[in-house]
């Protein structure tokens, strides 16, 4: 009778931080405001507990969490909070059983309470079972193999003709040195140890996920691909790759298997259907061999064969391999082109020609670089209307874009058109983005060498804007109508 208890004298008991709650702590913020609720049934005198928390409550190594409801017996033994080397923290219930009415003791944040079961005849009430002292070790929560909880040690609980304080000192002694490897790993919810997730795999799944964790030859040689149908597979479309780093296409790759090496050879020298001799030069070339532009193979690049582990360059624009030849072409004239002389990216279309479906001739000499029946539009700073009437002035004159490229050439050549690039010639091998960029810059001198004469009267009668061709808002039609920018800026220079 001379032990520490707690009287319940009402039919619902409720339990959290709370100060409304019948036994508050509301000072551990560990504790749910409203945690959990003892109720008793008044028929049955059936005592339950109902969790109301966020964190759950554990009763006898059992975790309630919220809206369950555990009925509750004698010697049950209840957890709200279990912290792990933080036994100032930790809120919990002792071991339950019925006695005979007695002084009640006031709780104040106790980690130990007890409950009453109120009966018709007699009121009777939960109060707390004294344990031994080796009881005061703290629970050590782990995950088993089997993935069961496991609760070693006892709960803290109260004893008689011992205060709390006393026993919390005895439990941050028994503590010890705190783990910092274990607190990392525990949830902070339900406080249980975070397992690997590769534990919880079959040994399949285990082993299949070992096999792909090794670095194998296809991704030291990763494969680009990339379709392009007949439609939008253009060479307007490697404007897109202008920006790429040629580094990043120029990779030497001493297993990349190209048309020229041995391997590729053998393998094409035995087709299924139709067996060649090994080495024969009439052996049938595979699918997408063959190139899509028109290119003249010269003796030096027919009868090439790569030496073993030799060197490879990625086409820019189908991104296949070719042997990489660009130092051998600086002492043999006889070699390929295979790079733009302003980018320096790789192309493979004067080499062998380019097999990418709808390429036009992704390197050519400035002067037979094909760039295409689009390459009029918007090709004045990507002003439409001033393209238009470029357009509509070479249509009347019956002349097209090579034409105008031609005799720009020439002007380039006599010094009445000059280039940003002063390296850039007829005979330059260019690549489409670059050929297209020069083209630009030559048809905006074109243009503007043309007689007003030779104009219409709306073209000739607006004024020139302000900002000339840098104006940023030309590419607007309603502004590129009113005024002219064939012409220099002529206010706000700085």
């Amino acid at each position: 009778e001379s032990e520490p208890h707690v009287l319940l004298r009402k039919r619902e008991w409720t339990i959290g931080r709370r100060r409304g709650c019948d036994l508050s702590f509301p000072s551990n913020k560990l504790v749910s405001g409203d945690h959990c609720r003892i109720v008793v049934d008044e028929k049955s005198g059936q005592v339950t507990l109902e969790d109301t928390s966020t964190s759950g409550t554990v009763i006898n190594k059992l975790k309630v969490v919220k809206k369950q409801t555990c009925p509750l017996q004698t010697g049950d033994v209840i957890y709200l909070v279990y912290r792990k080397n933080e036994p100032e923290h930790r809120s919990g219930g002792g071991g339950i059983s019925p006695k005979g009415s007695g002084p009640s003791v006031a709780s104040d944040e106790v980690s130990s309470f007890a409950s009453a079961l109120p009966d018709r005849k007699t009121a009777s009430f939960l109060s707390l079972e004294p344990q031994d002292q080796e009881d005061l070790e703290p629970v050590k929560k782990k995950m088993r193999g089997d993935g069961d909880l496991d609760l070693n040690g006892q709960l803290l609980v109260a004893q008689p003709c011992r205060n709390a304080q006393t026993v919390h000192e005895d439990v941050r002694a028994a503590a010890g040195k705190p783990d910092k490897m274990e607190e990392t790993l525990t949830c902070i919810i339900c406080q249980d140890l975070l397992h690997d997730c590769v534990k919880s795999r079959s040994e399949e799944d285990v082993q299949s996920m070992d096999a792909r964790n090794k670095i194998t030859q296809d991704m030291l040689q990763p494969k680009v691909r990339r379709s392009f149908s007949d439609e939008e597979g253009s060479s307007e479309d490697l404007l897109e790759l202008s920006d790429v780093d040629s580094e990043s296409s120029d990779i030497s790759q001493p297993y990349v298997v190209c048309r020229q090496c041995p391997e590729y050879r053998r393998q094409a020298a035995q087709p299924p259907h139709c067996p060649a001799p090994e080495g024969e030069p009439g052996a049938p070339q595979a699918l997408g061999d063959a190139p899509s532009t028109s290119v003249s193979l010269t003796t030096a690049v027919q009868d090439y064969v790569c030496p073993l582990q030799g060197s490879h360059a990625l086409c820019t624009c189908c991104f296949q391999p070719m042997p990489d030849r660009r130092a051998e072409r600086e002492q043999d004239p006889r070699v390929a082109p295979q790079q733009c002389a302003v980018c320096l990216q790789p192309f493979c279309h004067l080499y062998w020609g380019c097999t990418r479906t709808g390429c036009y001739g992704c390197l050519a000499p400035f002067c037979e670089l094909n760039l295409g029946d689009k390459c009029l539009d918007g090709v004045l700073n990507n002003n439409s209307y001033e393209s238009d009437i470029l357009k509509n002035y070479l249509a009347t004159r019956g002349l097209t874009w090579k034409n105008m490229l031609t005799e720009s050439l020439v002007a380039l050549q006599r010094g009445v058109f000059l280039l940003s690039d002063y390296r850039v010639t007829g005979d330059t091998v260019l690549c489409y983005c670059c050929g297209l960029r020069s083209f630009r810059e030559l048809t905006y001198q074109y243009r503007q060498n043309i007689p007003a004469s030779e104009l219409p009267v709306a073209v000739t009668s607006r004024p020139d804007c302000y900002w000339g061709r840098n104006c940023r808002t030309q590419v607007k039609a309603h502004h590129a109508m009113k005024f002219n920018h064939i012409c220099e800026q002529t206010r706000f220079k700085s």
